[in-house]
Formats: structure tokens, sequence, C-alpha cells
């Protein structure tokens, strides 16, 4: 039975994690529903991709990867039912040949695509942020001019953003291989709507029911960080390079600091003004091309060109002392907590294998509290200008050593 077969490929920041965690929580429902999520979750999709495209994250299970892609499309070539969903932004990165290798390996199935395209306004804030998050250490007025202006600089971050964001060349690398007539756009709705509305638009443009949506999400898996700590983590990733690798790194701030990092009214991240006529020129002008295009729609193409908004009262990228400090004590108290929290899991992890209880000693040598500890010493050399949070963050060392050296 030939079955049709939709790509989620993103583009990353719009809503791509809600939308994975919310296929994870009902794999079950769509099975019942007549729908195959190969693989059960969404790590195979990341995996598959990755084996596909050459990427490996350095830490990562290599072995696990190879072979990733193969194992997911054999299992859709196999199967007999309607309909498949596949999600996974790192497949926006496919060129033309990793396209018609996916669609040739899938035949008879038919294969379709949907790109999720935010305004730029948001999507140039948001993906700063992520480099940020993920160890970049560029400046924002330095990332936000190379984006603008890419010829100009060779600002690697910049460089990459377009890479990931330009839907016309996502649009172009599968359009080598799936005819026009199968790509869907999807417009990722204003802020403020419902994550539903996002949901229900997905819903639509892969065929899915949308009673599938009829329960109570997940949490967002990517918190968005204000000014003051996003400057923390900036400027704390400049002290850590070449000491954890990257799958450690992410182990340590997406699940050790920034799930738990917010301060109270701290000043969000928005487009500063002086911007926002080039992201409204850049949105007219993809509108403009889309529907030359005559790509399919979900959603409203007006959306892609971002509003005017009120005034900040001051640029995000400048930040006090005072913010910084209030941000940095909420890192070390997050890290506390995730600490805590590994404390656990490897008492357990140790229990099981060994039969008792590990020492203290045995849990302080452990490899994922030596990485926290790092970031505890790099966070203080970072702040010794303020008495105060060195003092905060010596303590907190001390404190969480046991006095030891």
């Amino acid at each position: 039975m030939m079955a049709d077969v939709h790509v989620h490929v993103g583009l990353p920041k719009t809503g791509t994690s809600s939308i994975q965690a919310a296929l994870d929580a009902r794999a079950a429902s769509l099975a019942e529903a007549g729908v195959l999520y190969p693989g059960g979750r969404h790590r195979a999709h990341r995996l598959a991709a990755y084996d596909l495209l050459g990427q490996r994250v350095k830490g990562d299970d290599a072995d696990v990867v190879a072979g990733a892609f193969k194992r997911l499309v054999d299992e859709m070539a196999r199967y007999a039912g309607p309909s498949i969903v596949v999600s996974e932004e790192e497949l926006g990165l496919a060129r033309p040949r990793h396209v018609r290798k996916l669609v040739r390996r899938l035949a008879p199935h038919r294969v379709h695509v949907v790109i999720a395209v935010r305004d730029m306004a948001r999507t140039a804030v948001s993906a700063w942020q992520q480099d940020v998050v993920t160890g970049g250490t560029t400046a924002w007025q330095d990332f936000i001019e190379s984006v603008r202006e890419p010829g100009q600089s060779a600002v690697p971050a910049a460089t990459a953003f377009w890479i990931r964001h330009d839907p016309l060349r996502v649009i172009d690398a599968w359009s080598a291989a799936v005819p026009v007539g199968r790509i869907s756009v999807l417009s990722v709705p204003p802020s403020g709507a419902s994550s539903r509305t996002l949901l229900e638009r997905f819903a639509v443009a892969t065929g899915l029911p949308i009673e599938l949506w009829d329960v109570e999400e997940p949490k967002p898996r990517n918190v968005s960080l204000g000014a003051a700590e996003l400057e923390v983590l900036r400027r704390l990733n400049s002290t850590v390079p070449g000491r954890l690798n990257q799958e450690q790194y992410r182990f340590v701030i997406e699940q050790g600091i920034r799930s738990r990092l917010a301060v109270e009214g701290s000043r969000p991240l928005r487009l500063p003004p002086e911007h926002l006529p080039w992201a409204r020129q850049y949105g007219e002008g993809l509108v403009a091309e889309l529907q030359r295009r005559r790509l399919r729609v979900v959603g409203d193409l007006a959306e892609l060109v971002p509003e005017e908004l009120p005034v900040p009262a001051a640029p995000f990228d400048v930040v006090s002392d005072a913010e910084l400090l209030e941000a940095a004590e909420a890192a070390l108290a997050s890290l506390a907590l995730a600490h805590g929290t590994l404390f656990r899991r490897y008492r357990r992890a140790f229990s099981k294998r060994e039969g008792r209880r590990p020492t203290p000693q045995e849990v302080l040598g452990s490899s994922v509290r030596a990485a926290g500890f790092q970031l505890q010493k790099a966070a203080l050399r970072r702040t010794s200008d303020s008495r105060l949070l060195a003092w905060a963050a010596r303590t907190y060392v001390e404190r969480s050593s046991g006095g030891r050296p």
C-alpha cells in the first residue's frame, strides 16, 4: 500500500520542540489513528537525520547514529498503513542529493514536506539566544549586523543563521525531488497565540486528526531567557571551551541550568526598533516570493511581517551590574538544584550496579558533577569585578564540596 509520508523539516525556532514533544506523547494514539510515528520517539528521527547528513555531536553515541537512517526508512518502507509523520529540523539542512536519497528509499510512498516559518523579528532574536545557549559568545550587535549584511562580516553565527533560517533555500533543496504541490508552508502564529494553534496548523499540514491535541500539553522544552540571564551564559561560555564536549555542554546547560534559570521581571528579548524596518521589509519580500511560487499555505502569510511593537525601556544587550548579579545568583541556584537531581540519579544507578550506596567521595568524583563544578568556577572567574557575587559563588562552591579542595 502506498502511504503519504509527511516530513516536517523545521525551520528551527518555529515551535519544533513543542510539536515533537506533543508527537512523542501521542505515539500510541497516532498508531490507533493509522499514522506511523517511526521509532516511537523523536530521537529516532534526529539520529536518522544525523546519519543521512553525516553529522555527529561530539560526546554523543556515534555507534547509535551509524545505521539510524536505514533503520528509520526501512520501518517506513515496510509500513502498509495510510500515513507516516516524521519531524526533525536538522532535515532543513538537507541538500538535493540527501532529499533524492530519502525519496528514492521511500518509493513508492509519496513524500510531502512541511516547512514552518516565523517572522524575522522573533526569528533573529531567538536564533541569537539559541547560539548563546549552545555555547556561543557572539555579542548581539555583532550578530545582528552580520545577519543583516552577511557579505560584510565573517561572524560564524550569522553564516549559520542563514543556512538554517532561509526558507527559500530549504524549499529549493526539497523541491529537487518533491513536487511543489506537496510542499506546505506553515506560518507560526504571532506572540500571545495559544500553543494549540500551532499544533492545529501542524495537524492540518500533515493530515493528522485535530482531536489528537484534546489533552493537556507537555511543558515547553525550551525556556526563553531574559536579557540578564542570557548575558551571564554568554560570559560563561568564553571560559569553558575545550573543557566540555558538545553533548556535555548541552546536558549541563539545557537540563542543568536553563530549565530553572528564571529571574522574575527580567527584561525580555525583543528586536530593537532600529532593526524593525529591515525585518518588515524582509517579511514582505518573503511573502511575495511564497505567493509567486503558489505553495500551499497553512495559516496566514501576513504573520510573517512583524508587527510594530512598543519601544522597550532599554536595549536588551545593555545589562546593569545589579541585573547580572541577580541572574548569576539564579544560575547558581539552578545548578544547585540540578546537582541534587543528578546526585539522586547517580546514587540509584550506583546502588543498582554495585549493590551498595556510593560514598560522598564517589559521588563527587562522577564526571557530571565535575562538569558542574567547572562551570561554577568559571562563573566565579567571570565575575571577579563584583565582590558580592565573588563571595556568593565562592561560598557556594565551598559548601557544595563539603570544604574539600
